[in-house]
């Protein structure tokens, strides 16, 4: 059964003892952020911040809400698709396109706990009525945006895109915005709005149910509909309600929804923030502002927030496993045979388990790859053979120590597209957006066919009835 919003899904985690409430008193600057990051080292519960410094106890936080956990380290995320704990990745990936293939338009709700508290009056609006964390001392401030969803829609088509870029708080009703031109929101604002000299409407949403924000960060291609693919996730309509003040709907049983606009030209120091790569790559730079005219909330609205990093947490969990669904996805409808695709956690790196078909067959599907909307940003492919895992690291640098010809099989893109967040960039190249690519074909080339060179694992070296044998003897050998 579908999750009714965010605080259902607080409530199975609690009952699967994987919640834990903080009730001593916490600083939201530096100390609750150095908190969220030690408990998803140590594989801790997702936290329930009840006592933070300087706010009533109806102002709470709720931190690492699908990040790793024990033995299984996507247990939550299981939790939140509600899959048994132990499900592996490569069938929770299954899982995912399975029900992206079976989207579900939402419905105009009848009911909007999101409306509780409507502030419209400007000596009114205060984002800073929650305790927005500062994470890290090298964050260029506090950060309200770290796990949430961008709605934005197209002036001319009317496709409205949900999205998670970064948002640092300015001030107490102007919000900086992570925008890179080749994502959809931010690409919607340049080439649609501030080409034109227009403002665009957006609406930042705080606190949804796992399923929505799950499809924010699902990388699907332009024109696809994030909410019908959170009816998909969730097996049922996602109840939307229309915004006070802009022409967008937004999940009605949100916790926090900041109304407002992005005006033309507008520009504000943003940054830096520790990322997904693990690093603070992304230096302060002019970008975008958010304006907020409108804010609606639940009574005791919840704030999720994530600190992304090394080793990687929620939003790397996340967009790996809904970003492979979406690649696996997308790859098949376009007729590329392969056997299973991986975006890795640290999204700097696609995985893809494949035998040729013809040769040069690895240089087509890494150029599709790099052409869709999960690609364009990974500048690393590594293609394996059809009998690597391609989300076990293990087997997968087997294959990349093994099978990669140093000078045959490392293939380089140059001036690709890139993003201002890799570590591995020239100043030069991060001011442009400009980098580069590669493709480690990792698998043996087609034309060898039967001459490639046989592998000594169990899997291969004996025969059926052999490896059946010792199989059902196991217990015999004491070995079980």
């Amino acid at each position: 059964m579908a999750y009714a919003d965010l605080r259902e899904y607080i409530a199975r985690l609690e009952k699967e003892g994987e919640l834990k409430r903080i009730k001593t008193e916490v600083n939201w600057d530096l100390e609750l952020g150095a908190i969220m990051r030690k408990a998803n080292d140590l594989r801790k519960p997702a936290l329930l911040f009840e006592n933070i410094k300087g706010y009533s106890s109806d102002r709470t936080i709720l931190a690492n809400m699908v990040a790793t956990t024990k033995p299984n380290v996507f247990g939550r995320v299981c939790l939140a698709l509600e899959l048994p704990l132990d499900t592996p990745a490569p069938e929770i990936i299954d899982e995912i396109v399975r029900r992206f293939d079976n989207p579900i338009k939402p419905v105009l709700a009848t009911k909007a706990p999101c409306k509780e508290n409507i502030i419209t009056r400007d000596d009114e609006i205060d984002i800073f009525q929650w305790p927005v964390p500062r994470f890290r001392s090298f964050d260029g401030g506090r950060y309200i945006g770290t796990w949430h969803i961008d709605v934005t829609k197209d002036p001319e088509s009317g496709w409205v895109n949900w999205g998670m870029y970064r948002h640092q708080a300015l001030d107490s009703r102007t919000i900086g915005w992570m925008a890179n031109p080749g994502q959809h929101g931010p690409g919607m604002y340049y080439r649609k709005y501030e080409a034109k000299g227009e403002a665009m409407p957006m609406a930042i949403v705080l606190g949804t149910d796992p399923a929505c924000s799950l499809a924010a960060m699902s990388l699907v291609p332009a024109n696809v509909n994030e909410a019908d693919l959170a009816g998909g996730l969730r097996g049922k309509p996602v109840e939307l309600v229309k915004c006070e003040t802009i022409d967008l709907e937004v999940p009605a049983s949100a916790e926090i929804v900041l109304e407002g606009e992005v005006l033309p030209r507008e520009r504000r120091p943003e940054g830096p923030f520790g990322e997904y790569t693990g690093y603070f790559a992304s230096d302060e730079a002019p970008r975008p502002v958010f304006r907020v005219r409108c804010i609606t909330h639940r009574n005791n609205a919840i704030l999720p927030v994530s600190t992304p990093g090394k080793p990687f947490d929620d939003t790397t969990f996340v967009y790996s496993l809904c970003g492979s669904a979406a690649l696996s996805q997308e790859l098949r409808k376009q007729g590329f045979p392969f056997k299973s695709v991986y975006l890795t956690p640290s999204m700097m790196a696609v995985i893809i388990s494949v035998d040729e078909t013809y040769p040069g067959y690895i240089h087509t599907i890494s150029s599709a790859i790099w052409a869709s909307k999960v690609g364009i940003y990974r500048p690393v492919i590594v293609a394996v053979g059809g009998d690597v895992d391609v989300t076990n690291m293990d087997e997968v640098m087997w294959a990349l120590t093994t099978r990669v010809h140093p000078v045959r099989d490392i293939h380089v893109k140059k001036r690709a597209p890139s993003h201002s967040i890799f570590p591995f960039l020239s100043p030069e190249e991060r001011a442009t957006l400009t980098g580069a690519a590669v493709c480690y074909d990792a698998t043996f080339p087609f034309e060898w066919k039967e001459k490639a060179p046989k592998i000594a694992d169990f899997e291969h070296s004996w025969s059926k009835e052999t490896k059946e044998l010792v199989l059902s003897r196991w217990k015999e050998y004491g070995l079980d």
